[in-house]
């Protein structure tokens, strides 16, 4: 005895039920908005007190930045205004931290939560075409956050004298995270472009 098939008019009863469903589970995204706001808030606190901190150390208010051990001679120590830009390089990683946290929430709200109707009237930055365009976006905003830090870092490490070849292990991160980015949202301009 064969089972029992469904008949067509059972299935497309049950379908858009199942539909319905499957469409409310877009609202656990909700959580995902609201903790990438939250993230993206506190970075812009963050970056905040770095930048007021650059400040007070280039007033030499607040003593610069002991970036070396103690038994380091004094010439290891940052300067004031050494010391701010190295303050401001890491308020700017912050910054854009926090931006990329905002950009992702926006990207999910408009993605999962919205209509398209609502969607057509907001305004350029806010639209996020699909989730291709949110990681390529993402992709490439790691790539400038590591080029930020390895300026960063660099700095700091020119000033203990402590550099090492491990140091590039961070340029070539980046290279890579580029090459990725390239290869995986080729628009087709490249193979245009050797032909």
């Amino acid at each position: 005895m064969q089972p029992h098939a469904p008949s067509p008019a059972a299935l497309r009863h049950k379908l858009p039920r199942m539909t319905q469903l499957m469409g409310l589970t877009r609202w656990f995204s909700v959580v995902v908005v609201f903790s990438s706001l939250v993230g993206a808030l506190l970075m812009f606190v963050i970056g905040a007190t770095n930048t007021g901190e650059a400040v007070l150390h280039y007033l030499e208010v607040m003593p610069a930045l002991e970036l070396i051990a103690d038994d380091v001679p004094a010439a290891g120590k940052a300067s004031p205004r050494t010391a701010a830009n190295l303050q401001l390089l890491e308020s700017l990683d912050n910054g854009l931290t926090g931006l990329t946290f905002l950009y992702f929430a926006y990207g999910i709200y408009s993605l999962f939560l919205t209509n398209t109707n609502s969607m057509a009237e907001a305004p350029r930055w806010l639209k996020v075409e699909n989730i291709a365009s949110l990681k390529k976006t993402l992709m490439e905003v790691v790539a400038v956050l590591l080029a930020i830090m390895f300026v960063r870092v660099l700095a700091e490490k020119i000033l203990t004298g402590d550099l090492h070849w491990e140091i590039l292990t961070i340029p070539l991160s980046i290279t890579s995270i580029a090459l990725a980015t390239r290869l995986m949202f080729n628009d087709g301009s490249v193979s245009s472009a050797v032909k």
